[in-house]
């Protein structure tokens, strides 16, 4: 709950070591995908209570950097994403990260590290992490990157800022569910804006 948040000051850099959108439960390339707890999907590290952060302000979260696991998992499933349909059977992938790229089989692809869930306690009612909207969350956008800053609402004292879901890299959309899923470490630095 909120009440359990840790206090955070402003302009001081804050550090989230986030673990994969599978919430680390896929550890090697035989994992049934059947399996998946998806109770467990896109955690995100937090939330962090931001001091002098109002409802009704808004909370400028800079990334400053996001430092990558050495290993990230894809997986496809049938019938999700829009290549679902022909999908016969669930597979998963790790991919090794090595000297700014993902090493996919024989593809070397540039990294692009970005986190794709990311926000403040939403107005009303919790909502899942994999949930995007005003607050932020699940937006899986490939601009969240180091050295972009974020501009959120705030509905709560303090924000409640949380963050996960990092890709080592992702195309504009997750057209097999996934991109390159891995664990971080996220450093952010806050500022209020009244």
């Amino acid at each position: 709950g909120r009440e359990k948040a840790v206090h955070v000051p402003q302009n001081e850099a804050v550090t989230f070591f986030t673990r994969d959108c599978f919430n680390n439960q896929i550890n090697s390339e035989a994992y049934v995908v059947d399996r998946l707890d998806w109770d467990h999907i896109n955690p995100a590290t937090g939330p962090v209570y931001v001091e002098g952060a109002a409802a009704g302000d808004v909370l400028k979260a800079e990334i400053l950097a996001i430092e990558l696991e050495d290993e990230g998992t894809m997986c496809c499933i049938p019938g999700d994403g829009v290549l679902g349909p022909d999908i016969e059977k669930s597979s998963v992938k790790k991919v090794p990260v090595k000297d700014g790229f993902c090493l996919f089989s024989d593809i070397k692809i540039p990294l692009n590290p970005m986190i794709g869930v990311i926000g403040v306690a939403p107005a009303g009612e919790p909502v899942p992490c994999g949930t995007p909207g005003s607050h932020g969350g699940n937006m899986d956008n490939t601009k969240i990157t180091a050295g972009s800053i974020l501009y959120l609402p705030v509905f709560h004292d303090g924000a409640y800022f949380a963050c996960g879901d990092v890709h080592a890299c992702m195309g504009d959309g997750e057209i097999m569910v996934s991109g390159v899923e891995i664990g971080a470490k996220v450093t952010v630095r806050f500022e209020v804006i009244k």
